[in-house]
């Protein structure tokens, strides 16, 4: 267990447990959640100097970020929040608002970034399409409503062990949509009844792979077998710029009790939270930038972000989640 030296506002700490029970889940979630704990945090904070102050802001970041690792969204977000800290003033109101300002400015530009990548995907879906879809997105759930009158019905697996898939389900009906719910391995047995595959991510990596709920892969490759095309649907801040060095994102193994609770002699259980989407799998990447093959998207952001200039200034994020 981490040492809490420093002063970690209730904020915080209720939003780690959120996180880590998955009672806050999708890259989307997770960032704003992070987001709006730091901010109160800020409200919270006990420091007295500026250097406290950034010092406190920096750990409380790093907490939240290490609740779930597999969030490159969340990464990047942390990233401009912590840039914004660094505002040259010696007055400790200055920084406080400045990083309240931040965040704030920083939600509004996803919220409009939202609205753009499900107005792409909604444009995508033909009326009378079946959408099959894993696990929950709360991107792929507003394409879906948006794409609402031109869908027949959507099919939504379980997603197990913690049925993420019921989330999907209820929020889709509620919307007005039909949905089919089937447990996950009946994913080949359906998938020949839809019209296309869509789902959220996590992350997408240097070559156009994606990292999504673990699952998505294999049920890619059925989409494909019935020449389904997978759509992914995820904003570009969870492109992760690490990648092109060759440092692999890091896959989540969640607590066995998630999949069985009795012990037995001789039995392990693995319980990955994540698997990894080849590129080639994959029709297109929905983003707030447009909508791309996957390897096109990737060398877009990697223009777009300078990367192979500023690895050091990547890595510096990673190192300290790592200590």
């Amino acid at each position: 267990m981490t040492k809490q030296w420093f002063f970690m506002s209730k904020s915080v700490k209720k939003t780690v447990r959120e996180i880590k029970s998955l009672k806050i889940q999708g890259s989307s979630k997770v960032r704003k959640a992070i987001l709006e704990a730091l901010k109160k945090s800020v409200h919270e904070s006990s420091a007295k100097t500026l250097v406290a102050f950034k010092r406190e802001l920096g750990k409380n970041a790093l907490e939240l970020l290490k609740a779930r690792p597999t969030e490159p969204e969340s990464r990047t977000a942390i990233r401009i929040i912590l840039k914004a800290a660094s505002v040259q003033t010696q007055l400790l109101g200055e920084a406080k608002e400045s990083v309240i300002e931040a965040i704030n400015a920083y939600e509004k530009n996803r919220k409009k970034a939202m609205e753009t990548i499900s107005e792409y995907g909604a444009n995508l879906i033909q009326k009378d399409s079946v959408v099959f879809t894993h696990c929950h997105s709360h991107t792929v759930e507003e394409i879906l409503k948006k794409a609402k009158s031109r869908i027949k019905y959507v099919i939504s697996t379980e997603t197990r062990p913690k049925f993420q898939g019921r989330i999907t389900a209820q929020a889709l009906t509620q919307a007005g949509l039909k949905v089919v719910q089937i447990v996950d391995s009946a994913a080949l047995r359906f998938m020949k009844e839809a019209d296309l595959f869509i789902t959220g991510c996590d992350a997408v990596l240097g070559n156009g792979d994606i990292v999504n709920k673990i699952g998505t892969s294999q049920i890619s490759l059925a989409a494909g077998k019935h020449d389904v095309p997978h759509f992914v649907a995820t904003s570009s801040h969870c492109f992760e710029p690490l990648s092109y060095f060759g440092i692999p994102e890091e896959i989540e193994q969640r607590p066995s009790e998630e999949i069985w609770n009795k012990k037995l002699k001789g039995l392990s259980i693995r319980n990955p939270a994540f698997d990894v989407t080849p590129a080639h799998y994959i029709q297109e990447i929905i983003t707030e930038k447009g909508v791309f093959a996957p390897e096109t998207f990737a060398m877009l952001m990697f223009e777009e972000l300078g990367i192979e200039h500023r690895k050091e200034e990547f890595l510096s994020l990673l190192k300290l989640l790592k200590k």
